[in-house]
């Protein structure tokens, strides 16, 4: 083996363990409940693994104020989560394998329960970053600085670390996800085989037996099964069907049995408890009527505002945000990763054959269906969370170190020294006009990384890769003071 695989190999070690041992300290560290929704998931799991069935969702389930109570007291121990069962509408195969474990560890006490399974959570995101690593091979083949940053972003962005050490179905859906792109980008490669569309359909099956938000993939799949018959020179009809056939059998062998149970409970006109969970989630702030409320160009801000925060970071129950400037550090990076995002898209685009133009659409395609979907859900409810969007985390990542790794080049540096120094005076200024205070530990930060940039300008090209790396273990840091100085402090009963 070459020194540069075995580093690769042992960068990517190190990612997936820095984040077990982080994630781990969420997972034992977070209060219990202290995380979107996680007592109704522990009420769904520990449904199953008692009775050895799926709940019903029922009237009640959503004790809205009764909620608001125990968010706003913090959960204290005297106060009963046992009648937060709004999830219990949900696909059951997450709720399945946790009850695996609430089972083996119900000998444990409460908060011993609870951290078992959310160490199951943990399992589930430390996959889904080996998972990064692979479709990066895909996309890029030989790129092993993208590999290793997208990893990374999806290893340490601090409100990702936290819901992944939460209980709840949407880490694991996040893995069926990454894992059907995975198998679509290897399917653009080899579409002739039978067998790997059929896992494929498996894949989709229990995919959508987790989270519903999955279903997103479904044109993902339909694209991909139509331009690999579309690439043949003939038969394409019999080839698209035969493929079609092999991935939906498996997937509606997989869901059928649900959605049946489901039209003999909640009736024939709602098999995926739609309705029901609609009835039932009464008090929840409905968009039309904020939107009366508060006006267009206010709500269109607050979208924008808090789906960002919460992105990166905003613990509990979105009750706790980080500080501004942290925020304008994060807004900073984001910005010059789309920067270089744009810079590289011309020549890369040029550059690349059809198959991996054909990839990268692939990813995109994924992201702008999340999007789409996030956009749809905020249309009814007013849900400004960030983390409904890391289902398409894993292409964002790669588009972010696709676009850092651009703006740091050489070539690119005098660039990046202008727009960092651009921003330090729009800041300036933005905070004059205010008549607030300056934000000098921002500012200090990005004459900082103007220094830095600078520096390495001066580098050799190998001495200098430091400053692609930088973002990373900067992440590592803010995951740590998120959870120490953030999450437990604010958090604890």
């Amino acid at each position: 083996m070459s020194r540069v695989p075995r580093l690769a190999i042992l960068a990517q070690v190190l990612i997936v363990g820095l984040y077990v041992a982080v994630a781990i300290q969420y997972a034992r560290l977070t209060p219990l409940w202290q995380a979107p929704d996680e007592p109704a998931h522990y009420n769904y799991v520990r449904y199953v693994a008692e009775y050895g069935e799926l709940p019903v969702l029922q009237p009640g389930d959503y004790p809205h104020e009764y909620l608001e109570e125990l968010k706003a007291n913090r959960f204290p121990p005297h106060m009963s989560i046992d009648s937060v069962r709004y999830e219990s509408w949900q696909p059951p195969l997450y709720y399945a394998m946790a009850a695996v474990v609430y089972r083996l560890c119900q000998a444990l006490d409460l908060p011993g329960r609870v951290l078992a399974l959310r160490l199951l959570s943990v399992l589930f995101g430390a996959l889904l970053i080996i998972v990064t690593g692979h479709i990066s091979a895909r996309v890029a083949p030989g790129a092993t600085w993208l590999a290793l940053g997208a990893m990374a972003i999806v290893a340490t962005v601090p409100m990702h670390v936290a819901m992944t050490s939460a209980i709840n179905n949407d880490t694991l859906a996040e893995l069926w996800v990454a894992l059907i792109l995975w198998q679509l980008l290897a399917r653009l490669r080899s579409p002739k085989p039978l067998q790997p569309w059929l896992l494929l359909g498996v894949t989709v099956g229990l995919a959508g037996l987790t989270k519903t938000s999955t279903w997103a993939t479904l044109p993902l799949v339909a694209g991909v099964v139509g331009y690999v018959s579309w690439r043949r020179p003939k038969n394409r009809g019999r080839f698209a069907l035969r493929r079609s056939l092999a991935v939906a059998l498996p997937a509606l062998v997989l869901v059928l049995p649900w959605v049946a149970r489901n039209m003999s409970v909640y009736g024939a006109g709602d098999p995926f408890a739609f309705a029901r969970h609609s009835a039932v989630v009464v008090g929840q702030l409905r968009t039309a009527e904020w939107l009366a409320d508060v006006g267009l160009r206010h709500a269109v801000a607050a979208l924008v505002t808090t789906t960002f925060q919460s992105f990166w970071g905003q613990f509990g129950w979105m009750g706790v945000p980080i500080d501004l400037r942290i925020y304008r550090g994060l807004a900073v990076f984001a910005a010059l990763a789309l920067a270089g995002l744009a810079l590289r898209l011309p020549r890369a685009w040029r550059e690349l054959g059809r198959e991996q133009r054909v990839a990268w659409l692939l990813l995109a395609g994924s992201l702008l269906l999340t999007g789409a979907s996030f956009v749809w859900y905020n249309l009814s409810f007013v849900q400004h969370q960030g983390r409904y969007l890391f289902p398409a985390l894993v292409p964002m990542s790669l588009l972010l170190a696709v676009g850092w790794h651009e703006i740091t080049r050489r070539s690119r540096r005098a660039l990046l020294i202008g727009v960092l120094c651009v921003l330090a005076l729009a800041l300036a200024a933005g905070d004059a006009i205010r008549a607030q205070a300056q934000d000098k530990r921002t500012l200090a930060a990005l004459f900082g990384m103007s220094v830095a940039a600078w520096l390495a300008s001066r580098l050799p090209d190998g001495a200098a890769d430091w400053l692609y790396a930088l973002p990373y273990p900067l992440l590592v840091g803010l995951d740590l003071l998120c959870l120490y100085g953030y999450v437990i402090p604010y958090l604890r009963p």
